[in-house]
């Protein structure tokens, strides 16, 4: 385990080292600083970020600052304790008829898929609570679970969901494994619920101290489970992405299920591997950006599949060879797509990742700014983000959905509450109300078509 986190930490290096931020990991900072602020999340600052998520991005930043080396150093840390986690689940609970290290070496591989699976993402926390809740269902199919696990096994679940909402679907996965593969009675399914709701109702009752409950549940819950995603990337960048993996995923999704020398309890666990990769296609299905790192739902079942394929090899020279070719061509593929001037990253839009220098970073560099629309990351060299209308898309429909009068208050009280030096209006909404005496009064002088100085 010691020389598979020594590998990770080498050849994540040259991305640790050499990397531009990301466009989301300049969000998460940025939401980590304003929740710093002393601002509360949702009442004072529009964003669809799950709760959890965003405390443990203000520790970071309260901590060690927008620092993006922090991200990733976090989440090599991280990584080390799910591959040892997945392995120690795969041997407790016999998956394979061999016993090895073999599955922490093909999980901690498949993080290698796409370079910003290296971040402390939302999804990539959640997936450590999905690893703890799937041990459990094991237990549960040899009958080893008693009600104290069982309702462990939901605290993990909700702890999972209020980290990354859309692994929801793996709760239905898991009572779904529960019904199918097991015989658990209903006080169980109970005890799970309630373990389930417990975290989630110590959250709610948090923001509804804080006046900010009906703004949880717009933001976070209604915005992410049933508005309309816009992929960050197009589709053709994540066919590139998932390709090799894909392939051999569903040649050892083939050879798994169609050979015979398996137990019982095997192809129980099999099939419960089979629900959490479906699970893992809903939660990316809902997710807010499809983006890359949200493919990480997947890691696990697709781990597992493949390592059984490599299992089946009965040539051990051959297993070898494979997993090497394997190994080689997934690591080649991350560092082509990663540096910026090969052939197979101009296929893709893996640009639109990055975090880039606005047009307006010397108008907004070190000012109080107010921005509609546009970009999250313009912030990045700002003195402070002068708004609650923090998410472009959140914030847009939020603004849209107001009749003008309560749209016009709502600038209004907005721009009173943070005072913003700059204006940067992406969308017209300010454009639309700006002759109106109320913002003349407050002496903003318009530059350009979408920015706004105060005198």
């Amino acid at each position: 385990m010691l020389i598979l986190f020594l590998a990770v930490l080498f050849f994540r290096l040259p991305y640790i080292i050499g990397s531009e931020p990301l466009v989301y990991e300049v969000d998460w900072l940025l939401v980590g600083e304003v929740l710093n602020s002393g601002k509360v999340l949702y009442k004072d600052l529009i964003s669809p970020i799950s709760p959890l998520s965003a405390w443990t991005y203000m520790v970071v930043d309260f901590v060690f600052g927008k620092s993006i080396l922090v991200l990733h150093i976090l989440s090599v840390l991280l990584v080390t304790y799910q591959f040892s986690l997945f392995n120690n689940i795969m041997l407790r609970n016999k998956a394979y008829n061999e016993n090895s290290y073999i599955p922490a070496l093909i999980y901690a591989l498949i993080l290698f898929t796409f370079y910003d699976f290296f971040t402390l993402s939302p999804a990539l926390i959640s997936l450590t609570f999905i690893l703890l809740v799937l041990d459990n269902i094991y237990l549960r199919i040899e009958n080893k679970l008693q009600d104290a696990t069982i309702l462990k096994t939901g605290i993990f679940m909700g702890l999972a969901v209020l980290f990354y909402l859309p692994s929801i679907f793996f709760l239905l996965a898991t009572i779904l494994s529960f019904a199918l593969l097991t015989s658990l009675v209903l006080r169980r399914y109970l005890l799970f619920l309630y373990g389930f709701t417990f975290p989630i109702a110590l959250v709610l009752i948090y923001f509804y101290w804080q006046d900010g409950l009906e703004a949880l549940i717009s933001q976070w819950i209604e915005f992410n489970l049933f508005n309309s995603v816009q992929p960050v990337i197009d589709l053709r960048s994540i066919l590139l992405i998932v390709i090799i993996p894909t392939l051999v995923f569903l040649v050892a999704l083939y050879k798994t299920f169609s050979a015979k020398r398996f137990t019982n309890y095997q192809v129980r666990v099999q099939q419960v591997m089979f629900i959490m990769f479906l699970a893992a296609f809903g939660s990316w299905w809902i997710s807010e950006k499809q983006a890359p790192y949200e493919l990480l739902a997947f890691v696990p079942s697709v781990a597992f599949f493949i390592i059984h394929l490599i299992f089946q090899f009965r040539n051990k020279m051959r297993a070898e060879l494979f997993t090497l070719i394997f190994s080689i061509a997934l690591i080649a593929l991350n560092y082509t797509m990663f540096y910026q001037y090969s052939a197979l990253h101009f296929l893709g839009d893996f640009n639109a990742l990055k975090s880039s220098k606005s047009i307006h970073h010397e108008l907004v560099k070190d000012k109080s700014v107010m921005i509609l629309g546009g970009s999250t990351d313009i912030y990045k060299s700002v003195n402070r983000i002068a708004t609650d209308y923090y998410d472009p898309t959140l914030s847009e429909i939020i603004l849209m959905e107001m009749s003008e009068k309560e749209q016009s208050m709502a600038l209004y009280k907005d721009i009173q509450k943070n005072q913003p030096e700059i204006i940067l209006d992406f969308t017209g909404i300010f454009n639309h109300h700006y002759d109106k005496l109320v913002f003349k009064n407050m002496k903003y002088k318009q530059l350009s078509k979408e920015s706004y100085v105060r005198n």
